[in-house]
């Protein structure tokens, strides 16, 4: 299961007319192929916003190349029409399974490992 919330952040320097919106994405334990219709349904929609995404993947014990494979397409799309992604935090197993596929690197998962 992946959880879905928009959140306003807005900077001392901004007024809350110019806050900007941020999707959050955090994701369940199992990411996987599972998951990965109702993931790809809520990336495409960050994309469509055309905002900041912040995906929380702290959670994850499982990670599979199906669920990566769609994170990894979005990174690209989000990098192409220059969409800020980050990850507010990602568990070992994502980063690991991220790292098995050679993949770590797109998705920004390298210098995460702690």
């Amino acid at each position: 299961m992946v959880i879905h919330e928009w959140d306003k952040w807005v900077s001392d320097k901004t007024s809350n007319s110019e806050a900007e919106t941020v999707s959050h994405i955090v994701c369940d334990e199992m990411l996987d192929i599972s998951v990965v219709g109702e993931l790809r349904v809520l990336l495409l929609e960050a994309l469509a916003a055309k905002q900041s995404v912040v995906l929380d993947g702290s959670a994850v014990e499982r990670a599979d190349t199906a669920a990566l494979q769609v994170l990894t397409a979005f990174f690209q799309d989000a990098r192409s029409q220059d969409i800020v992604v980050q990850w507010s935090s990602a568990s070992e197993a994502l980063i690991h399974s991220a790292e098995l596929l050679g993949i770590a690197d797109i998705l920004d998962l390298k210098a995460k490992a702690a």
